[in-house]
């Protein structure tokens, strides 16, 4: 069943149904149950939608947002949303280098015209910093690439410091860690912060933290230990987002794989271990291979799991090819050198920007958990533009802070105290997804109809 914008995920008890197959032997009176449970459940998300839906009405517009990298592709994307779908910002900030890269952004986004103004940023100097996210009710980090340390976490201590909420894109496992690090001064300081919230990583850790907590639930066992967790994503061409996404792929090339198998750490190169994964009905089958990302770690510090692997891939498959061969020849100095990338990013954005024309923007990701109990559930997002899902996701996860959602501390998104209502952020972030699908049996995710015999499809 697909999930829709206004839906919540599965229950505890969908959850067990969705684990195995129908069977014919169910009695009419625990069919019947089962369909009144069903019945309750979607009068009870229809009357949470409409609550908040009400209650949005009636709040006010006082909150101000600074994005740090606003002017970029997916900073403007996530402001453009959250100003779509938070009724109480009543202000963003894009702040970046440029002045003329805020205009372009304004000219892609139209509804940030007249909500939105530029503040001219520099990283490096930190009263530069200081002074753009002063009096800030929340403050999002997208100045990437984030690899080779970023800005070394110099926004995040500025908001720390400033009493600011913070929630950043980080997609670095390095970055992140280091970004955990300052939990203990957020949590005195008392500012809530979110690290690597965009889709994915963010989303699909959130996808994961559900599942695994229904599986748990319908188990009878709260503290049931996960056996794996897999994310597999794709993207067709670049997805129509900027050259510092272009960069980041490069640099990742250049770091070793960090995965955990049957509880321990195995360190292998980028761009290998190819496996073909079905993203479901609009993407289908796709290959993608091994790279070093930041919730793969999170997923073993949070949810225990013996087994996490994390998987990226693209369209058309030379460029899988062409990664797969800059890892292995490359030296890892040249890749993780910032200035590096970024001139390679330049280079090769003509090229990639007319492949994009022919396979579009789609992105999909695929997350599949396992418990040691022998619950299992598969979850899937496909998109048909990349952009808008990272600003819908990212988005999200700022409305959630601004509600008060999360607490005080550096929390990765999978985390409880990161966000309160993740079936909201969820339901958010999933907007404009032509297939999401949450809390299923692995069958039920797949791209093309299934043999049932006897002449029988299930499609």
């Amino acid at each position: 069943a697909v999930v829709r914008p206004t839906q919540t995920t599965m229950s505890a008890s969908a959850m067990c149904r969705a684990s195995a197959a129908p069977s014919s032997r169910v009695s009419p009176s625990t069919a019947e149950r089962a369909s009144s449970a069903k019945v309750a459940r979607a009068a009870n998300r229809r009357r949470s939608t409409r609550a908040r839906a009400s209650e949005a009405s009636a709040t006010p517009a006082t909150k101000k947002v600074v994005f740090v990298g606003g002017t970029g592709r997916v900073g403007a994307a996530s402001a453009a949303a959250l100003v779509a779908n938070d009724p109480s910002v009543a202000k963003v900030v894009l702040a970046g280098r440029s002045d003329a890269a805020a205009a372009e952004a304004m000219e892609r986004h139209p509804s940030l015209r007249g909500v939105a103004e530029f503040a001219k940023l520099d990283l490096a100097d930190a009263s530069s910093v200081a002074s753009a996210i002063a009096g800030a009710d929340l403050v999002v980090h997208s100045a990437g690439p984030f690899q080779g340390g970023g800005d070394k976490c110099a926004v995040m201590d500025a908001a720390i410091a400033a009493g600011v909420p913070y929630l950043d894109v980080c997609d670095d496992a390095d970055y992140a860690r280091s970004a955990k690090s300052r939990h203990a001064a957020a949590l005195a300081a008392g500012v809530p912060c979110i690290t690597t919230a965009g889709v994915y990583p963010g989303v699909s850790n959130v996808m994961a933290a559900d599942m695994i907590a229904a599986n748990r639930l319908a188990g009878g066992d709260a503290d049931a230990e996960v056996e794996y967790v897999l994310y597999s994503y794709f993207c067709a061409g670049s997805g129509g987002v900027g050259d510092t996404i272009l960069a980041t792929s490069y640099m990742l090339c250049g770091e070793d794989v960090e995965s955990w198998e049957n509880g321990k750490v195995v360190t292998s190169r980028p761009a290998t271990q190819r496996k073909v994964v079905d993203f479901g009905k609009k993407c289908g089958k796709r290959e993608v291979f091994m790279y070093n990302l930041p919730e793969t770690r999170s997923a073993r510090e949070v949810f225990g799991a013996e087994t996490v692997k994390t998987r990226f891939g693209t369209s058309p498959g030379v460029w899988n090819l062409a990664m797969s061969m800059m890892s292995a020849v490359v030296p890892k100095e040249a890749l993780l050198n910032r200035e590096t990338a970024a001139t390679l990013a330049k280079l090769t954005a003509p090229l990639v920007r007319l492949v994009d024309k022919v396979v579009g923007e789609r992105t999909a990701m695929r997350v599949d958990v396992k418990l040691k109990n022998g619950k299992l559930a598969g979850g899937i997002f496909n998109h048909p533009k990349l952009k808008e899902a990272v600003g819908n996701g990212t988005a999200a996860f700022a409305s959630a802070i601004l509600r008060g959602e999360t607490k005080p501390g550096v929390w990765y998104p999978e985390e409880p105290e990161a966000v309160a209502d993740r079936a909201a952020l969820l339901a958010a972030a999933s907007q404009g997804c032509d297939n999401f699908v949450i809390n299923q049996a692995a069958w039920m995710l797949e791209s093309k109809p299934i043999n049932l015999g006897f002449g029988l499809y299930l499609d």
